[in-house]
């Protein structure tokens, strides 16, 4: 049975989904959950010779809208007795979920997988396919398409 549980979330939350079910897996035990976005680094914006913002005022932006986001979902878990925390971060999100996890012992990492569509799926790496491959715990991936996994 699991006590510590690691949710990714996308920028969107769309990740939410997976949400129900940690909640069911922990129920009995009451344990721990730790709430993780992780976003693209930001970037500096320059028009002509301008500076129109840097990348530390996009990042805290972005690290704003997401961490508002969070406490909807972290309140949500909280009234239901877990032990919740939550961060932002930035970077590669595979990368940054698996130190995350490690550093903050989670014997589980919970995700959903939004899987990319024609071309796209060719050119991008799937993030929750690079964490099952490289992680040393187990993988709760819920799915975004509304089937049924086996």
């Amino acid at each position: 049975m699991f006590r510590r549980i690691l949710v990714l979330l996308d920028a969107g939350l769309v990740g939410r989904r997976i949400v129900p079910w940690v909640r069911r897996l922990l129920a009995p035990v009451g344990g721990d959950v730790h709430l993780l976005v992780v976003l693209a680094p930001g970037r500096t914006v320059i028009a002509g010779s301008r500076t129109l913002s840097y990348a530390n005022q996009s990042e805290d932006a972005a690290r704003g809208a997401a961490s508002l986001e969070l406490a909807g979902v972290a309140a949500r878990l909280r009234d239901d007795g877990f032990a919740v925390s939550s961060e932002v971060r930035f970077g590669d999100p595979g990368a940054v979920a698996l130190d995350t996890a490690q550093a903050w012992g989670a014997e589980a990492i919970a995700l959903v997988d939004v899987p990319a569509r024609g071309a796209r799926r060719w050119l991008t790496r799937n993030v929750a396919d690079d964490i099952i491959q490289k992680s040393t715990i187990p993988v709760l991936v819920g799915r975004t398409s509304g089937q049924r996994s086996a």
